[in-house]
């Protein structure tokens, strides 16, 4: 007969949460806030607490937002070769995203939009939307297959066309992330305002 804990959920702390997902304890706690991962189930002693199989299920499903992310030329030519987005974890900015759509920011102030169709992790912890394909595991850095002799956690974007954007402000320099109707309007609107983390996902107190 078991004791009726053992029947509870596991719960992780902040610093659980941070260790899996590769971020500062007190930088996945803000994105909780924002509702950029998984909403906490309690606090103890101020700090957020999680249930475990659903802050790491929140990564298995796309979410409600974007990222916009800058078109350099690596990020065209794994687009034109592997129609995606290959961003490494560490990067802090995008890499835990899972959005519907993508926007590239292209120099002169124009954008490219992409429905996601599935987000891909390499190397991590935490899984993407679906497993890693093989097309995904071998997108080459530095000649070499992402999982195997280049071991560093990527996470992959697979995108579909959606459209472009006239006019984009301001100028990009690093992925950010974006309400899923700001990009839905400035498809219509053929302008695409980038407004800060703040003003986009304000934190929940």
């Amino acid at each position: 007969m078991s004791s009726w804990f053992e029947d509870l959920p596991e719960v992780i702390t902040r610093a659980d949460f941070g260790a899996l997902v590769g971020r500062p304890p007190r930088s996945i706690e803000l994105m909780a806030s924002r509702g950029l991962a998984a909403d906490p189930v309690a606090r103890n002693r101020n700090k957020f607490i999680w249930e475990e199989e659903a802050a790491l299920g929140w990564f298995r499903s796309l979410q409600e937002h974007a990222v916009i992310v800058p078109a350099s030329k690596q990020a065209m030519d794994d687009l034109a070769e592997h129609n995606a987005y290959v961003c490494p974890l560490d990067s802090k900015h995008v890499g835990l995203a899972r959005p519907k759509m993508l926007v590239m920011y292209r120099p002169g102030g124009t954008g490219l939009v992409f429905g996601v169709d599935a987000v891909e992790t390499v190397n991590q912890e935490i899984d993407g939307t679906r497993a890693a394909s093989a097309q995904t595991r071998q997108i080459k850095r530095k000649g070499e297959p992402l999982d195997t002799a280049y071991p560093r956690p990527w996470t992959v974007f697979r995108l579909r066309e959606a459209g472009k954007i006239g006019k984009v402000t301001p100028a990009v320099q690093q992925g950010r992330y974006l309400r899923l109707d700001d990009v839905l309007d400035a498809l219509t609107t053929d302008h695409l305002s980038v407004p800060t983390l703040d003003e986009a996902f304000p934190a929940r107190k």
